[in-house]
């Protein structure tokens, strides 16, 4: 083998490692500007469209008493004293059934400092922009399971500290509905036999860890409650952690507003179709 040969393949080598290390190098940047983003530019997004909802529903909240030509539902506000659970009243509530809009709710937790608004859906659209109803579920402050799932890693991570509520931690629900107060709870409380189906090693002070088929955590258990529900470990999807509150104002009564409605028609006014636990949050 000649030494101009042996120099040539050398040569070439060199230039291979020099490009597959420039090519490694820019990868490595593709990969840290996409976690970037992922973490930063996400949040930016879900910020921007928070503080649009936070904007609109100051505004409405102020509509009744700076508004000079009022609508029919500032009439309705005026005109009659609230007289139902969470301060709505029943011709209030008739005339603004089915609700419209994208925003449903503006969610309060203060042990983890946390004040978003909830979307209509768990869809991922919705999930980018803030904690999301999932549809089947009631509203907050009806009997049944009211069920809102949120992101922990991405898009400003409403529920990244979920892990830390623990029994008696306060959640408030403002909406159309009214103002409800709920209550975290041990998971021996809210679920009870149902636990023997859960890992003990899964369950914590005021949450569990279940998988994304487990959907039987947002069915109805016969009361008034609020199940919040995200991807668990962080940054992955392969579990679901869970806390529930339960309602410690009182719940709407839907027969007084809607009498002579069957039941599956009641139900049909606050619920809409059932997501499932798989399009929960990361």
């Amino acid at each position: 083998m000649s030494a101009s040969g042996s120099g040539r393949r050398r040569r070439l080598a060199a230039r291979t490692a020099n490009r597959l290390g420039v090519l490694c190098a820019l990868g490595a940047l593709g990969v840290l500007a996409f976690a970037a983003w992922e973490l930063w530019g996400t949040g930016r997004k879900e910020a921007a469209v928070q503080q649009e909802l936070r904007t609109a529903f100051e505004f409405v909240e102020g509509s009744t008493t700076t508004s000079s030509a009022p609508s029919v539902a500032d009439e309705v506000v005026v005109d009659v004293e609230p007289d139902l659970p969470g301060g709505i009243s029943a011709e209030l509530a008739r005339a603004r059934f089915p609700e419209d809009g994208d925003a449903l709710a503006r969610l309060e937790i203060p042990a983890i400092e946390l004040d978003k608004f909830v979307m209509r859906d768990v869809d991922r659209e919705s999930l980018q922009v803030g904690p999301g109803h999932y549809r089947g579920t009631p509203r907050p402050g009806f009997s049944g399971n009211s069920a809102i799932a949120g992101h922990r890693s991405t898009y400003g991570a409403p529920f990244k500290r979920v892990d830390e509520l623990a029994p008696g931690d306060t959640i408030m629900v403002h909406s159309a509905d009214g103002i409800f107060s709920f209550e975290v709870v041990s998971p021996q409380a809210a679920f009870g036999d149902r636990l023997d189906a859960v890992d003990p090693a899964k369950v914590a002070a005021g949450h569990i860890i279940v998988d994304p088929t487990d959907t039987w955590v947002v069915s109805d258990f016969g009361d008034a409650r609020l199940t919040l529900t995200a991807c668990h470990p962080e940054f992955t999807s392969r579990k679901r952690i869970v806390v529930v509150a339960e309602l410690v104002s009182e719940a709407v009564p839907l027969p007084a507003i809607f009498g002579g409605l069957d039941a599956d028609e009641l139900n049909e006014l606050v619920t809409e179709d059932l997501g499932v636990l798989e399009n929960s949050a990361s």
